[in-house]
């Protein structure tokens, strides 16, 4: 059976193993790869042989932030079409709309609850294994104020 990617570029070391915490019971279907920076990001999405099914993209990085990962990655004509949801600590609508305008799936508030991030990291999962538009929108109707869906 092939497993299914996600790929989570986040700075912090700590959310980082916090998303990898909430995805313990996923191993035999996801396989998630971690990199800290958008840099690393690219380069790492150039190396690999087969692309992410979902990509976790944490928006307050350092040198190039999320915004900017996102617009490369979706005017790159080889990751373009890879499903990206950003992540931040802040549900600012300028942050929102720009996520929307720069064509991430959907917007996610970090939860502080880990019980939350396991919720949102296994609906995520069935989304990535089913129709992840359709999850998020349910996502959206369950956590109103920690996700932001665009259509």
């Amino acid at each position: 059976m092939n497993r299914k990617i996600i790929l989570l570029v986040d700075d912090d070391c700590d959310d980082a193993e916090f998303f990898k915490w909430a995805m313990v019971g996923t191993e035999e279907s996801f396989a998630v790869k971690f990199v800290d920076s958008g840099d690393a990001a690219l380069d790492l999405l150039s190396q690999l042989d087969s692309l992410p099914d979902l990509i976790l993209l944490d928006a307050g990085m350092p040198k190039m932030n999320g915004w900017e990962l996102l617009k490369l990655i979706k005017q790159d004509l080889r990751f373009g079409e890879i499903p990206v949801v950003m992540m931040a600590t802040s549900s600012r609508m300028k942050g929102i709309d720009d996520a929307h305008s720069l064509g991430a799936e959907a917007y996610i508030v970090k939860p502080s609850d880990f019980e939350e991030l396991k919720q949102i990291m296994q609906q995520l999962c069935i989304g990535v294994q089913t129709d992840l538009k359709s999850t998020l929108a349910d996502m959206r109707s369950n956590l109103p104020e920690n996700i932001y869906t665009f259509n």
